[in-house]
C-alpha cells in the first residue's frame, strides 16, 4: 500500500501547477499516515509479544517506503514555498504599483482643477488599481481604507462638480442609511458563519457607494463600524469558545483511540467475541462522529490513527474467518467420519464395548469444533439419530433387569440378617475365615437397583465391621479387607471399569501428594534452630512418619488391583 502512495505521488509531482495538486497531496499524506499508524500497531504488538529487558523502549523501524515519501513530500514543501515566494514578490510589487497609484490619486486630490482632466485622470487610476493583482493580507486594510479616503476627498474637494455631485451624495446617503439599517439586523442573526458572511458582504458594499454629505458622513460612519465591529466581536467570541471545546473534542477522540487500540491487540479466537468486538468498534466509529472537531492539525492526526487502527481490527477478522473456514472444512471431515463409525456401532449388542466407544465419540465430537453452521446442524442430526438408535435398544434389552436387581437386594439383606445373627467360636482363624466367606458370598450376589445401593452397603458394612471389631483386628487388616470389597462392588457396577481406573488414579495421585510433603517437611526441619528446635523437630519426625505409614498402605491396596 505504501508503495502505491508513493507512485501516486511521484505521479502529481510531475504536474507544473504545484497548487492544483495540494488537495490531491494532502490526501495521499493522510492515507500515508493511516498505513504508517496501522504498521507502528502491528509492530508494537509483536513487540510486546517478545521478551525485553526492564526499561527497554518499544522503537519503531520505518519501511523503506518511509524515506522515500518523505523525500518527495520535502520536494513538494520545497515546491510550495518556492510558489509562496513568487506570490509573495508579486503581491510586494502589486503592493508597490497600488501605492504610486494613491500617490498619484493624492496629488490629483491636491492640484487638478481641470474637471474633465480630472475625472478622466480618475478613471484611468480606477481601471488600473483594478487590474493590479493582490497585495500582502497584513496591508490590505490600510491600502484599501486610503483608498477610499482619497477617492472621497477627491469629490468632495471638486468644487465645480459639487452642483453635479449633490444628487449623487443624496443618493448615496440614503444607500448608506439603507445599509445601516440592514447591517442592525445582523443582531437577529443566530448563525456564526451567516453572521461573518453578512458583514463582510455589508462592509464590501459600503466601500463600493461612494462619498455621502460630509456634514454627516463622519457620524454615518461611525454608527456602521460599531454595527460591523460588535458583530465580528460575536464572531471572534464564538471562534474562542470553539478552540476551547476543540481541545476537549481531542481529549474525548484520544481516549476512543485508545479504547479502539486496546480491542486491536486483543488475541481473538472465537466468531462470538468478533461479532462483539465489531459492535463496539461500530459503536465507537459513531461516537467519533458525535464529537465534532477538534483542532485542524491534530484532528486531521488523530483522524489517521483512528482510521488505520479500525482497518487493522478488520483486515484481522477477515483473516480469522478466512482461517475458520479451513478450520470448519476440516472440522467437516472429522465429524463426518465419527457419524459413519456410529451408524457402524448402532445395531451392536455388544453393549458394554460399543456403549464405551460412542460415549467416548460424543466426548470427541465435543472437543472438534463447529463444522460450518448448516452443516453442522445436518452432521449433529445423523450423528444423534445413531447415538440414539443404539441406547434406546440397549435400554430395552435392559428392562427386564429390574426384577433380578430386586432378587439380588432381597438375598443381600438376608446375608446382612445372616451375618449379624452370626455368633464367633472363639477360633480366630475359622472366624476370619467365617467373616471372608460372608464377603465372598457378598461379591458373588450382584446389582441391587440404584435406589438401595446406599442403604443396603452401609447395612453391610456396619454387620460385617461389627465382627471385625469383636475380632480385635489390626486396623490396616481391616481396613485392606474392606478396601477390597469396595473394589468388588466397583467391578459389579455398569461402569465398574471406569470407576476402577478412576480409583487407581486417585491412589497414585495421593502418593505423588505425600511423597511432596514428606519432601517440604524435610526441607523445613534443616531451618530449624536455637531454642525449641528439637520439639520442632520431633513433630515433623511424627508427621513424616505418619505420611510414611500411608504410603505404604496405598501401596497395598494398588497392589489389590493386580490381584
Amino acid at each position: 500500500m505504501k508503495a502505491e502512495i508513493v507512485e501516486k505521488l511521484e505521479g502529481l509531482l510531475q504536474t507544473d501547477d504545484i497548487t492544483s495538486i495540494k488537495q490531491g497531496v494532502r490526501d495521499l499524506l493522510a492515507d500515508f499516515k493511516a498505513a504508517n499508524a496501522k504498521d507502528r500497531q502491528i509492530q508494537l504488538e509483536k513487540w510486546q509479544g517478545e521478551e525485553h529487558e526492564e526499561g527497554e523502549e518499544f522503537n519503531y523501524t520505518p519501511a523503506a517506503e518511509d524515506e522515500r515519501f518523505d523525500a518527495l513530500m520535502t520536494t513538494y514543501r520545497e515546491r510550495v514555498k518556492e510558489h509562496g515566494q513568487k506570490i509573495a514578490e508579486e503581491q510586494r510589487a502589486n503592493l508597490k504599483a497600488k501605492e504610486d497609484i494613491l500617490k498619484e490619486l493624492e496629488s490629483l486630490v491636491k492640484d487638478e482643477e481641470n474637471v474633465g482632466k480630472a475625472f478622466a485622470t480618475m478613471k484611468e487610476l480606477d481601471e488600473r488599481w483594478k487590474t493590479i493583482g493582490d497585495v500582502p493580507g497584513d496591508k490590505y486594510n490600510d491600502l484599501r481604507d486610503k483608498h477610499t479616503r482619497l477617492k472621497d476627498d477627491f469629490y468632495y474637494n471638486i468644487n465645480i462638480y459639487k452642483e453635479l455631485q449633490e444628487n449623487d451624495l443624496k443618493i448615496n446617503l440614503k444607500k448608506k442609511e439603507d445599509l445601516i439599517e440592514k447591517a442592525k439586523g445582523l443582531a437577529a442573526v443566530v448563525d456564526i458563519k451567516e453572521i461573518e458572511m453578512l458583514t463582510r458582504s455589508y462592509q464590501k458594499e459600503w466601500s463600493e457607494i461612494g462619498p455621502s454629505p460630509r456634514e454627516n458622513w463622519k457620524e454615518l460612519g461611525d454608527e456602521f463600524y460599531g454595527i460591523v465591529r460588535e458583530a465580528f466581536s460575536r464572531v471572534q467570541a464564538h471562534y474562542d469558545s470553539l478552540r476551547s471545546s476543540y481541545e476537549e473534542n481531542l481529549t474525548k477522540k484520544r481516549a476512543l483511540v485508545d479504547k479502539l487500540r486496546e480491542i486491536v491487540s486483543l488475541e481473538i479466537s472465537n466468531h462470538g467475541t468478533w461479532q462483539k468486538k465489531t459492535e463496539e468498534i461500530i459503536q465507537l466509529q459513531k461516537d467519533w462522529k458525535m464529537i465534532g472537531f477538534a483542532p485542524k492539525k491534530e484532528n486531521e492526526e488523530v483522524w489517521q490513527e483512528f482510521r488505520g487502527l479500525c482497518d487493522l481490527f478488520f483486515e484481522k477478522k477477515n483473516t480469522f474467518y478466512d482461517s475458520r473456514k479451513s478450520e470448519q472444512k476440516v472440522n467437516k471431515a472429522k465429524k463426518e467420519e465419527l457419524v459413519q463409525k456410529a451408524n457402524e456401532l448402532k445395531d451392536s449388542t455388544d453393549w458394554k464395548s460399543a456403549t464405551e466407544a460412542l460415549v467416548n465419540m460424543q466426548k470427541q465430537w465435543k472437543s472438534i469444533g463447529s463444522a460450518a453452521p448448516g452443516e453442522e446442524r445436518k452432521l449433529w442430526q445423523k450423528f444423534r439419530a445413531a447415538c440414539d438408535h443404539f441406547f434406546n435398544a440397549k435400554k430395552e434389552h435392559f428392562a427386564g433387569m429390574g426384577a433380578r436387581q430386586e432378587e439380588n437386594q432381597k438375598a443381600k439383606e438376608a446375608l446382612i440378617e445372616e451375618i449379624k445373627a452370626f455368633e464367633l467360636s472363639g477360633n480366630r482363624n475359622e472366624d476370619l475365615q467365617a467373616l471372608r466367606e460372608f464377603q465372598n458370598r457378598w461379591s458373588g450376589i450382584g446389582y441391587v437397583p440404584k435406589s438401595a445401593i446406599k442403604t443396603v452397603n452401609e447395612t453391610y458394612f456396619s454387620a460385617i465391621d461389627g465382627k471385625y471389631d469383636q475380632l480385635k483386628m489390626d486396623r490396616r487388616d481391616r481396613s485392606m479387607t474392606r478396601y477390597k470389597d469396595r473394589l468388588d462392588s466397583m467391578k459389579g457396577q455398569d461402569d465398574g471399569d471406569r470407576e476402577l481406573r478412576r480409583e487407581k488414579r486417585l491412589l497414585r495421585d495421593k502418593i505423588d501428594r505425600l511423597k511432596q510433603r514428606v519432601l517440604q517437611y524435610e526441607n523445613n526441619m534443616s531451618f530449624f534452630t536455637g531454642p525449641g528446635a528439637d520439639d520442632l523437630k520431633k513433630d515433623f519426625e511424627r508427621k513424616i512418619r505418619t505420611a510414611e505409614d500411608e504410603i505404604a498402605e496405598i501401596k497395598e491396596k494398588l497392589r489389590l488391583f493386580n490381584d
